[in-house]
């Protein structure tokens, strides 16, 4: 494989030179409003009378992701980030010696077409049904433009 497909995950959903959680600004924003949100007690007071979210759950959250120390290396270079160390989808394509879904000869499989997960699983099969059908490098220019697309927001 190329090198710059190598950043395409093995279930072909996500680019991972471009994404955010691979270069580590997920984990520096959640620090940062983590260190607001425990600062200033009006926010706890807002999402109280607003009922917008139980604020303890919320800070619970953002804790968890402040403390992830290294970024998402994605999942061809070691394993992927630390909220799915052992994705099924990665262990089945190394398993099978192949870079991508559609590249078996059993795609759809059961695997990625029934529960838990379905809907997510379909996003999945669409992924590889457009490498399938539009090739690789169409759908890498295509994850790219998506995640270029996506700019925070101004201040």
């Amino acid at each position: 494989m190329e090198k710059e497909y190598e950043y395409i995950s093995y279930c072909g959903k996500y680019y991972c030179a471009s994404c955010d959680y691979h270069k580590g600004t997920i984990a520096r924003a959640a620090k940062n409003l983590l260190a607001f949100a425990e600062r200033y007690g009006s926010l706890r007071v807002m999402a109280s009378v607003y009922n917008t979210c139980n604020f303890d759950e919320f800070l619970k959250g953002l804790r968890w992701l402040a403390t992830q120390e290294k970024a998402c290396r994605g999942c061809r270079f070691g394993g992927g980030w630390s909220w799915w160390p052992d994705c099924p989808v990665r262990d089945c394509c190394i398993e099978k010696n192949v870079n991508f879904c559609y590249q078996c000869n059993k795609f759809p499989c059961k695997k990625l077409t029934e529960e838990p997960d379905k809907e997510f699983k379909k996003t999945i099969i669409d992924a590889n049904n457009q490498m399938k059908t539009a090739g690789i490098e169409h759908h890498m220019q295509q994850l790219k433009k998506k995640y270029e697309q996506w700019q925070p927001p101004e201040r």
